[in-house]
């Protein structure tokens, strides 16, 4: 059975994909909702400030479970782990639930929480991958659809939830709703399912048999590979497009490699994700509080996040299609949503109303997520298909430093003046500024296309 190829089942893994990627990368975004409610819950005995380590700290653990998230998914393959990833939020669902401090807080929630995060919105990143060539860009970005789709969808449902059954018992039934989605994990079939034969067929000429490549004795000119979750699909697939060969070779022979990190490209974007992520980091939080200091209701805000979850949607979308069109590098795709990104929460600072708010949850919405969508298509652009799941990893881990810094930051800034507005002149300017560590890069590009010679 051959591999469908930008066809058929490769569709279906996609929608599962962007299920996943909803639960797990659009459910952090709805931190800031869970987060009133713990204010609430708390208030009197801890500060706003402290409360919200408990929740940044979710995005700590999700960095530095980057590796093993990384490992795990080439050891035991996109559907265990994905599975792995959903039982890890439903823990951490109902460790928030119960926590009375603190401490029982980062521990029962924060933890698995993060890990899941990350375990889940990476399988939901890269399970895809093999079933595209042409419009690998495009899948991407329809999965990562998931993030705005969550984001759409969650807030009423958590708003709706806490009037009705109170904290613990909104966060309970929250719990089990994820554990549905273990159902569309399941449709993540392992590539080995179509290139397994049957034992009653005859091998074609030129084929490999079974025996030959269970035994690595492999002299096809293809040099195909077998491995659980990434098998090179049938050959008359690959004919059928002319990169898809190179493209599933590299992924039969990926494996982790920690050393990715030293690779000068990949420590530029890590670079400017990490200061990136100094200012978005908070924002998704942020908002929610900011707005109720605008005298902004706390329904309207549950609101406002929903539309930011469907503005995200096309703006995803748009991304991964400019990307798959090549009219500008995806690099300087990457840095262009950086940049406008800080513009916008700038505005929302300046503005300082609804407005602002709107503008902030535009700007977010709109091109700031979509710098995550495009991160793995600017690891493959710069160092190729063999090295983006080792590179998405280890970018995590300093990633963690952000989410760390970023909450010590914005707890000072808020103590201090008393005033969210500042924290979002602060966190715009963060965010501005990281832009600026591609643009060496991108002028050296393009003054040497320019000159006609070919970019390093």
């Amino acid at each position: 059975m051959s591999l469908p190829i930008d066809r058929g089942w490769a569709w279906v893994v996609v929608t599962a994909c962007t299920a996943l990627f909803a639960i797990s990368a659009g459910a952090g975004k709805c931190q800031g909702v869970i987060m009133v409610e713990v204010i609430d819950k708390f208030q009197g005995v801890y500060k706003p400030s402290s409360l919200l380590w408990v929740f940044m700290s979710t995005f700590i653990f999700d960095g530095l479970f980057g590796p093993l998230a990384g490992y795990l998914m080439l050891k035991i393959g996109h559907r265990w782990s994905a599975f792995l990833g959903l039982f890890s939020l439903v823990v951490g669902n109902i460790g928030l639930a119960y926590a009375p401090n603190i401490i029982a807080m980062i521990i029962c929630h924060s933890i698995p929480t993060g890990f899941g995060y990350m375990l889940t919105s990476f399988v939901a990143i890269m399970a895809s991958s093999p079933y595209f060539v042409e419009k690998k860009a495009l899948a991407v970005g329809l999965t990562t659809t998931g993030s705005g789709i969550g984001a759409f969808a969650i807030p009423p449902i958590l708003r709706g939830l806490f009037d009705a059954f109170g904290f613990s018992g909104a966060l309970l039934i929250y719990g089990g709703f994820s554990v549905q989605f273990m159902c569309l994990a399941a449709l993540l079939r392992p590539i080995s399912y179509y290139t397994k034969k049957s034992k009653k067929l005859p091998t074609p000429a030129g084929e490999l048999t079974d025996k030959e490549v269970a035994s690595g004795n492999v002299k096809d000119s293809t040099d195909q590979t077998a491995e659980t979750d990434v098998d090179s699909p049938d050959t008359r697939e690959i004919e059928r497009a002319p990169s898809a060969n190179k493209d599933t070779e590299n992924k039969a022979k990926e494996k982790f490699n920690w050393r990715v990190i030293l690779v000068p490209k990949m420590l530029m974007i890590t670079m400017c994700s990490v200061v990136y992520m100094l200012g978005f980091s908070v924002t998704y939080t942020c908002i929610p509080a900011f707005a109720r200091e605008c005298g902004i209701s706390d329904k309207l805000v549950s609101i406002l996040m929903a539309v930011s979850g469907a503005i995200e949607i096309p703006c995803r979308i748009g991304n991964g299609w400019l990307a798959d069109r090549k009219i500008i590098t995806t690099t300087a795709q990457f840095a262009i949503c950086v940049f406008l990104a800080g513009f916008f929460c700038l505005l929302c600072a300046i503005v300082s109303n609804l407005a602002g708010i709107i503008l902030a949850i535009i700007g977010v919405s709109a091109v700031g997520s979509s710098v995550f969508s495009l991160e793995p298509l600017v690891f493959r652009e710069l160092l190729g298909d063999s090295h983006v799941t080792s590179s998405l990893a280890m970018q995590a881990v300093p990633q963690c430093v952000s989410f760390a810094v970023s909450t010590l930051i914005t707890g000072v800034i808020y103590d201090r003046t008393g005033s969210w507005r500042t924290v979002f002149y602060c966190i715009s300017a963060i965010m501005m500024v990281s832009s600026t560590i591609t643009w060496p890069y991108l002028f050296n590009n393009w003054y040497k296309g320019r000159r006609g010679t070919t970019p390093p």
